[in-house]
């Protein structure tokens, strides 16, 4: 089985929560003298063919292809030309753009899109949104405000959402009933999925022969480094003053520091979740659906090839455990989105484009195929999205998460600080360190990084 091959987790490695009030879209000096009016209706826009840049498996990139269909069919003289990134998506956009040839669309990833939009690759949304009331209207009273402010930098909206992705707890359903243990809840204010709890089913889910294990309770099929943080703050911990444009880091707060530890310890204490090794040896993923782990912390994204009927898995989802000093399981405030190049020469057919694949008729459709949980609140607990869900009961974990997710770190320093961030985690993980060793000595040289 493949894997999502530009997940979150790949582009990741190389917003606050604001109201409905201050979502809402910015008018801008520069913005009352643009070239262009995109009230003009888009019917009578000229022939025009744009690059459409984003990140995909197969599965993903046949979907995307179906909302393209779809608007080309709409707008039959502009047509959009898909270019599926070949490598480190951040660094080819850079590339492209640094060459004069940037795509005229482009994917967006909520943790290093700030820096991007400093760099001057994104037009402000903004812009068109001043001269598109009615589209406006639906971003401001449909779109999931979260969402739409993370991707609000410095002012500037240089990017719509088109999926929320946060993570959550994928179980197999046999396993859980073999062994008479209870799933874990579907409700993400559900306190009772205790860290304990939690272990205490990855243990009575875990087999072994001699020092052989044939089946893992856990095992982490996203970024375990980002995963590690993600647990952090649901007990309670937060690892930066601030998420939007944080000054520094706070890693070092007891709370997150004794859940990164908890994480750890399920590898190298309980040994309910397979070592760094063995994941090298046989993928995360293909663990699972190889039956040899009951549970799987991933997103979304993972949904439709664990569906696919050859595969023949019994599947459900669940939430997150919270920690001792946390209030309700948290998950991310995970997103990708679609924004304008800067160089590109037909600005209005881009932001046609957009509208459509961000607004009503393009969230239909994701939201039908089951690939991404759309953002528009009017879809999200609809039949097109929950029907494409059969084979499992719980598929609202994917969409109420939002209501308990914590935002991640926007800033244009994002990259380096993955990478640090991703070296001393995985030393954490690997029980090279303490987490409490780690953190003292990582939480200046992150806040350096912000300065």
């Amino acid at each position: 089985m493949s894997t999502r091959s530009f997940s979150r987790r790949d582009v990741l490695k190389a917003g606050g929560v604001a109201s409905a009030a201050a979502l809402a879209p910015r008018v801008t000096g520069a913005s009352r003298h643009m070239e262009f009016a995109t009230s003009r209706r888009a019917q009578e826009l000229e022939e025009a063919e744009l690059t459409f840049y984003f990140g995909a498996n197969p599965q993903e990139a046949a979907t995307r292809q179906l909302v393209i269909d779809a608007f080309m069919e709409k707008y039959p003289q502009i047509r959009i030309k898909p270019q599926v990134a070949e490598g480190n998506a951040t660094q080819e956009i850079q590339i492209q753009f640094a060459g004069g040839a940037s795509p005229d669309i482009l994917m967006a990833w909520e943790l290093d899109y700030s820096g991007l939009a400093s760099r001057g690759v994104y037009r402000d949304l903004n812009e068109f949104l001043e001269n598109d009331p009615e589209f406006a209207e639906v971003v401001e009273t449909d779109h999931i405000p979260e969402l739409v402010g993370m991707f609000n930098w410095e002012g500037a909206q240089y990017v719509l959402p088109e999926q929320f992705a946060g993570v959550v707890l994928y179980y197999n359903t046999a396993m859980f009933e073999e062994a008479g243990v209870e799933p874990p809840p579907a409700d993400w204010t559900d306190a009772s999925w205790t860290y304990d709890r939690f272990l205490e089913t990855a243990q009575a889910l875990t087999i072994r022969d001699g020092d052989r294990v044939s089946q893992y309770g856990f095992v982490d099929a996203w970024w375990p480094s980002l995963s590690a943080a993600v647990i952090g703050t649901g007990n309670g911990g937060q690892w930066f003053d601030q998420y939007v444009n944080p000054t520094a880091s706070t890693i070092s707060d007891p709370n997150f520091t004794e859940a990164v530890q908890w994480y750890a310890d399920l590898v190298n204490v309980h040994h309910v979740a397979p070592t760094h090794e063995e994941t090298q040896a046989q993928a995360a993923v293909e663990m699972f659906t190889a039956g040899r782990a009951a549970m799987a912390l991933v997103g979304h994204w993972m949904y439709p090839a664990f569906s696919d009927p050859d595969l023949g898995l019994s599947f459900d989802v669940g939430v997150l455990p919270v920690g001792p000093n946390g209030t309700t399981p948290k998950t991310d405030l995970g997103s990708t989105g679609l924004a304008i190049s800067s160089q590109t020469e037909y600005p209005e057919h881009a932001w046609e484009f957009v509208k459509f694949s961000t607004g009503p008729e393009g969230q239909r459709i994701i939201a039908e195929s089951g690939l991404f949980v759309p953002v528009l609140r009017s879809l999200a607990e609809s039949d097109a999205f929950l029907g494409a869900h059969e084979v499992i009961e719980n598929a609202s974990v994917f969409t109420t998460g939002i209501e308990n997710a914590v935002e991640l770190p926007i800033t244009p320093v994002w990259n380096e600080i993955a990478a640090v961030w991703d070296r001393e985690t995985i030393r954490i993980l690997r029980g090279e360190a303490t987490a409490e060793e780690v953190h003292a000595a990582l939480e200046p040289e992150i806040t350096e990084l912000l300065s």
